[in-house]
C-alpha cells in the first residue's frame, strides 16, 4: 500500500472499532511499535527438512485438532511439485510445534500409481469432532488425469473414510482451498477450477487445454452432506490463460464474503472479489488491488468483526519477505504490517511459500505453517497484538 503511516492510521480509526477496540484507544496505537514489540514473542520450529532426491515440500497446511494437539499435512516426494513422485505427508505435535514427529507418507486411499500416481494435500477442515481432507490426484502432471477428492476421520486423523469425489465440475482439475464456518454455521470451500478455452468446451474436460482459471465458493449448510456450488470468478477475458488462483476468503461483519485470489504475471498484485450476499452471487470478474504479490499464495484469517489478518508476500517480484498484514476495516486498508520472514534459510533467492495454518482460540497467536524454498517446512508462531482494551 502506498500510504503514508499517518493515513494509514488516521483510515484505520472507523475500522477499529469493530475489532473490539475503543477510538479512543485506536487513536494512539503506534502500531509499528506495536509491532516491534509483537516480534519478540513469535517462535518458530521445524517439523521436516527434504534431503534429494527426495526433498519436496509444498501445500503447507498446519491445523489443530479436537483435543487441541496439531496435524500438518504437506505435499512431499520427489524434488518438484508436480511429479509423479508426489506424496501427502503428515507430522504431528502435541506441544504446539515444540517438538514433532518425523514424516510419515499418509495413505489417501489410492494407490501411487498409474492415475492416482502423484497425490498432494490442499485443504484439512476440522469442524467439531470431524477432520476433512480435501487432496487431489493425478498420473504424471496436473494437466493429466486430474482428479478431486476428499475424505474424513471423526478419530483424530486415526483412522479415515473411503474417498469420495468432490460434487459435480469440480471433480475434475480442482483445489478446495482453505475453508471457513460462516457465523450462521455453514462450511464455506473456496475452489480454483480450470474449464479450459471456450472454443473446446465441447471435448471431454481433461481433454481440453489445461486454461482458464473459475474461482468460488462450495457451500454446506447441513454440515457437508450436501453442497452448492456458487461463482465463476474470472481474472482475465483471455480464456488460454493459465494460472495457480489459490482464492482465500473470509467473512466481514455484515455478511460479506471476501475473496483475494492470485494472479500469476497480472501486474504484480492481488486481486479481489467480494460477494454481498453471504457467498452466494459472486462478480464475473475479479478486480486489482494493490496489495504487491508476485504470484503466490496469500491467506487469509478472520480475527472477529472486520479485523483481517493476511499472510502473504508483500514484493511484486519475488517470494520474500513473508509478511503478517491486518486490517480493521474489512481488507480496505492495512495500518498494521510487519515482516516476519526476511528471506529464505537458502538466502535471498530463495523463496518462502504457502503460508497455512489457524488463530489461537485466544486470539493471541497465528499459528502457520510454510515450505522454505521448497525443502523445508517451517512452522512458525506469530503473536498478534491485542484486539480489545
Amino acid at each position: 500500500m502506498k500510504l503514508t503511516r499517518r493515513l494509514l492510521l488516521s483510515l484505520a480509526l472507523t475500522g477499529a472499532t469493530s475489532a473490539g477496540l475503543s477510538l479512543s484507544h485506536a487513536e494512539t496505537v503506534d502500531w509499528t511499535a506495536q509491532a516491534a514489540k509483537d516480534a519478540k514473542e513469535d517462535r518458530s520450529s521445524h517439523p521436516y527438512d527434504g534431503i534429494k532426491p527426495n526433498s519436496m515440500v509444498c501445500d503447507t497446511t498446519l491445523r489443530e485438532l479436537p483435543d487441541g494437539s496439531w496435524v500438518l499435512f504437506i505435499l512431499a516426494g520427489g524434488d518438484t511439485e508436480p511429479s509423479p513422485l508426489n506424496y501427502t505427508g503428515i507430522s504431528r505435535s502435541t506441544d504446539q510445534g515444540k517438538t514433532w514427529t518425523p514424516l510419515e507418507a499418509f495413505n489417501v486411499g489410492f494407490p501411487r500409481e498409474g492415475d492416482t500416481m502423484g497425490q498432494g494435500p490442499t485443504e484439512v477442515l476440522v469442524n467439531g469432532n470431524r477432520t476433512t481432507l480435501y487432496f487431489s490426484t493425478h498420473a504424471k502432471h496436473w494437466n493429466t488425469n486430474w482428479h478431486s477428492w476428499f475424505i474424513h476421520s471423526d478419530d483424530g486423523c486415526k483412522t479415515w473414510s473411503k474417498p469420495e469425489p468432490l460434487p459435480g465440475r469440480l471433480a475434475l482439475r480442482t483445489f478446495i482451498r482453505p475453508s471457513i464456518i460462516t457465523k450462521d454455521g455453514r462450511i464455506m470451500l473456496p475452489f480454483q477450477h480450470y474449464i479450459g478455452p471456450e472454443a473446446e468446451q465441447e471435448k471431454p474436460p481433461l481433454e481440453r487445454a489445461f486454461t482458464n482459471t473459475r474461482n468460488g465458493v462450495l457451500i454446506s449448510s447441513d454440515g457437508g452432506k450436501t453442497w452448492s456450488e456458487h461463482g465463476n470468478i474470472r481474472l482475465t477475458e483471455d480464456d488460454k490463460y493459465f494460472g495457480w488462483a489459490e482464492p482465500s476468503i473470509v467473512e466481514l461483519s455484515d455478511g460479506r464474503i471476501a475473496m483475494v485470489i492470485r494472479a500469476d504475471k497480472l501486474g504484480g498484485v492481488l486481486y479481489y472479489a467480494e460477494s454481498k450476499d453471504g457467498g452466494k452471487t459472486w462478480p464475473e470478474f475479479a478486480t486489482k488491488t494493490d496489495i504487491p504479490n508476485p504470484g503466490s499464495k496469500a491467506s487469509l484469517f478472520s480475527l472477529g468483526g472486520d479485523t483481517v489478518a493476511m499472510l502473504h508476500n508483500p514484493n511484486p517480484t519475488h517470494r520474500s519477505p513473508l509478511a503478517l498484514w491486518i486490517s480493521f476495516d474489512g481488507l480496505k486498508t492495512w495500518p498494521y504490517q510487519r515482516v516476519l520472514v526476511p528471506e529464505s534459510s537458502d538466502g535471498p533467492k530463495g523463496r518462502i511459500n504457502y503460508p497455512d495454518g489457524f488463530v489461537s482460540k485466544d486470539k493471541q497467536w497465528l499459528h502457520f505453517a510454510y515450505d522454505d524454498n521448497r525443502h523445508r517446512a517451517v512452522h512458525y508462531s506469530a503473536k498478534l497484538p491485542p484486539l480489545g482494551k
